[in-house]
């Protein structure tokens, strides 16, 4: 999956714990990857595993720890990281369009009063090309599939240049085809070195798609690959017997 001639950057969490409302919800969080990877993020339910994400993304204060991207805090690369939420968190009947969507990927560089640069809608535009759904830049998002959706926050991950993808169960509600399409996807654009980590609750295809697993229930059960997550002890350790 991964190429070579790219240089890989090392992305490392190390001793992370976050706090909420007193409640310890990630304790002593250590693993470290390098990028060109797709890494699933598995668990039961209530294992911290949003929150993992947002702590990466800096939406949720932490405790202690940190997280090093190429060698600098990943706090002070903003524009690096990008977050594709789980669909219910979206309103997918305000009326935006794939463009709309796409360019608020330039935000963070332009602000919403600065006038769009001519390659900012570059970016845009081959983002979406990239993603092949040019063609739909014009509709309402609520218009499109569940496969064109993730798609469409894809590209605006893209447009923003960014080399670290979050996606928060993005194979929730698609058919099995589209995930493949999905899959095909993201495995694309880690041979472009990005470093996707995605959250996903199918324990059955995992040895076909990702790199590497991360194994969590609040703290993290076992990292590496899927030969190495997937034994019965550690499963048995995070999901219970």
């Amino acid at each position: 999956m991964n190429t070579t001639s790219l240089k890989k950057k090392l992305f490392k969490v190390s001793r992370l714990t976050v706090n909420y409302k007193n409640k310890t919800i990630l304790k002593n969080i250590n693993f470290s990857c390098s990028s060109g990877q797709l890494i699933g993020i598995i668990g039961p339910n209530g294992a911290g595993k949003s929150t993992l994400i947002k702590a990466l993304l800096g939406i949720v204060p932490i405790v202690q720890g940190e997280i090093i991207y190429d060698g600098k805090l990943l706090n002070q690369q903003k524009k690096t990281i990008a977050y594709i939420p789980q669909k219910s968190q979206i309103d997918w009947d305000y009326p935006v369009t794939v463009w709309d969507v796409v360019m608020m990927g330039q935000i963070s560089t332009n602000s919403w009063f600065k006038q769009f640069s001519n390659n900012s809608y570059h970016l845009a535009e081959q983002a979406l090309k990239k993603l092949g759904i040019y063609s739909l830049k014009d509709c309402c998002i609520g218009e499109l599939s569940g496969g064109q959706q993730q798609r469409v926050f894809l590209a605006k991950a893209l447009a923003q240049e960014a080399e670290i993808f979050c996606l928060d169960e993005p194979l929730a509600g698609v058919d099995y085809t589209t995930q493949n399409i999905i899959f095909n996807i993201l495995k694309d654009l880690c041979k472009d070195n990005k470093t996707i980590f995605v959250i996903h609750h199918d324990l059955n295809d995992l040895t076909d798609h990702f790199d590497q697993l991360i194994l969590m229930n609040q703290t993290i059960i076992k990292a590496g690959n899927s030969d190495e997550v997937l034994e019965s002890n550690f499963l048995n350790n995070a999901y219970g017997e």
